[in-house]
């Protein structure tokens, strides 16, 4: 900062026409007017907590008043550089100073707010922030035409600018001289408003004026313009007509044949939108959503724990095609664009508007067959685990359900119940929700059977089956009794076999099982050691064709 100097109201409008030589001049009207200059290059260099500091030191002798008519005075004179040439960097070095100096004057306003005059300064921040908001504009309009460089910054400067995007688009008219251009910030500025999630919307006007301005800019942009929540009251003949030119121009992609497609559902042309649909088979269109995922969901691209709410194409697939929703959801989830927290919103959403709960359970089961996160896969397991025993234990059957819904979706074969005992879910999380099941059915006994077994009960669940269903003993050994556990076909079950034979000699059940345990031991163990299980009460002779079966085998392994 320069000492203070006097000098008379002529001398600041000469130096106020000096400001392009990278020179900010502060006007001041105090009991001897006075000039602060600020050297450009030093302020850039300083923080903006030494700007601050600074201009506090200075305040005594530069008032807010002074500043707001040293700011409409940059804002008039900034007039000759915008319509000379509006990409100058005299320019946008002229409206950067002045941005400095309503910051620095906001920060000392907010420290003086908590003294004494507090109502008087509250009056004055309201005007500065009028003047920060209409300079931001400014900023935002010189940044918007400029060069690829810096377009970025339109966007931050727009948006602390407070203007709405139809007031944007009206500031970034294109010139008479070239009508199809618009500035490279603008342009920008615009994608990033669409694309962001929020509540607000579009009027049919604006909207139809953001699909031109795309059509001539960036044509490749627009299925994500007309996918985005923003433009909901876009006129959807007007635009179905866009992008049947455009691929006409570029040719057939799967988001723009969505894209049409969800325009003609809008337009209640179910024809267009099955004809457009059919055009592609469901695995690219889940290809599609994955690119575009604002086609089936909007919201998921928001905050981590944000709703997601399904899209009109999403809400008719849920009704029309179920299977390609489903499919399409756990492509986004296993491509990161959607959290299952995020689905399980959609599919409570989908059972209010379809009135069926089975979408999200097939969501689950296909998440269990396509993820391979392992936190996922259990959480998943534990839902689906916790939905088959609630329906397997139903009595009566959920009135919304219709009755080939239930009949589909039967959990009473082996296949359904096989998840619950299987190798992928861990028994001890799913015990409590086994305790509510009754052993009387026959699903009932299977199921905890069968997870008994994978808890390692192999002698106890040998005698329940022996008990309950012996016909079920062979398949059940063929399947468990292998490997590290083969030693139970002789050690356990051909004792007992051989007990439960001998107190029921009329059980042809018990003497099936009995000869294919025979066959197995033979083939699995030495002469010598059949031998030694051959029971001594007098029935050697009933085990003699096994042990010549079992020493011929060994003769040939011989020889």
């Amino acid at each position: 900062m320069t000492n203070l100097a006097p000098c008379s109201v002529e001398a600041s409008r000469r130096s106020v026409q000096r400001l392009c030589s990278y020179r900010i001049l502060f006007q001041l009207s105090s009991s001897n007017e006075s000039i602060i200059s600020f050297e450009w290059g030093k302020v850039l260099t300083k923080s903006f907590k030494s700007v601050r500091n600074c201009l506090s030191k200075a305040h005594k002798y530069l008032t807010s008043r002074n500043k707001l008519v040293l700011f409409l005075c940059q804002v008039e004179y900034s007039q000759s550089y915008s319509e000379a040439n509006p990409q100058a960097q005299s320019l946008r070095h002229l409206l950067s100073e002045a941005h400095l100096l309503l910051r620095a004057s906001l920060l000392t306003c907010a420290h003086l707010e908590r003294g004494e005059g507090a109502e008087l300064q509250t009056g004055e921040r309201a005007e500065l922030e009028a003047a920060l908001r209409e300079n931001c504009a400014h900023l935002g309009d010189c940044f918007s035409r400029g060069n690829q460089k810096d377009c970025h910054l339109a966007l931050p400067y727009y948006r602390m600018s407070g203007l709405s995007i139809p007031e944007v688009m009206a500031r970034n008219q294109p010139r008479p001289s070239s009508p199809r251009s618009y500035g490279p910030g603008f342009l920008f500025y615009l994608k990033h408003y669409l694309l962001e999630e929020t509540q607000q919307t579009l009027d049919q006007e604006a909207a139809d004026e953001v699909i031109d301005i795309f059509s001539q800019s960036e044509p490749s942009q627009l299925v994500g313009v007309c996918s985005s929540p923003i433009m909901v009251h876009v006129s959807p003949a007007r635009t179905l007509a866009i992008l049947g030119h455009l691929e006409d121009s570029v040719g057939v992609s799967v988001t723009l044949t969505i894209a049409m497609a969800t325009l003609a559902l809008r337009l209640d042309d179910r024809a267009q939108y099955r004809q457009l649909m059919d055009r592609h088979s469901e695995m690219l269109l889940v290809y599609g959503f994955i690119e575009e995922p604002l086609l089936l969901l909007h919201g998921a691209g928001g905050a981590q724990n944000a709703l997601v709410r399904p899209t009109a194409l999403a809400s008719e697939l849920g009704r029309s095609q179920p299977g390609l929703l489903v499919a399409a959801l756990v492509a986004l989830h296993e491509n990161s664009k959607l959290k299952l927290e995020q689905a399980d919103h959609v599919f409570k959403v989908c059972k209010y508007i379809f009135k069926l709960s089975c979408l999200q359970v097939d969501f689950w089961e296909g998440m269990l067959m396509a993820s391979s996160q392992e936190p996922v896969i259990q959480e998943l397991l534990f839902r689906v685990a916790s939905v088959y025993i609630d329906r397997l234990t139903r009595t009566n059957p959920d009135p919304r359900l219709s009755h080939s819904d239930l009949g589909k979706r039967s959990l009473k074969s082996a296949d359904d119940l096989s998840l619950l005992c299987g190798p992928s879910l861990s028994i001890p999380s799913v015990v409590p929700l086994l305790e509510q099941i009754s052993e009387e059915t026959l699903w009932g006994f299977s199921l905890h059977l069968l997870c008994a077994t994978r808890r390692g009960h192999y002698n106890s669940s040998i005698e329940k089956l022996l008990d309950h269903c012996p016909q079920a003993i062979i398949a059940y050994a063929n399947h468990h009794l292998q490997d590290r556990h083969m030693a139970l076909w002789w050690q356990k079950l051909l004792p007992e076999l051989c007990n439960r034979t001998r107190a029921a000699t009329d059980n042809s059940i018990l003497l099936a099982a009995l000869q294919e345990t025979l066959v197995v031991v033979s083939m699995e163990t030495s002469p010598t050691e059949f031998l030694e299980l051959i029971p001594d009460d007098g029935t050697a002779a009933y085990f003699v064709p096994h042990l010549l079966t079992c020493s011929q085998r060994h003769l040939t392994s011989l020889t």
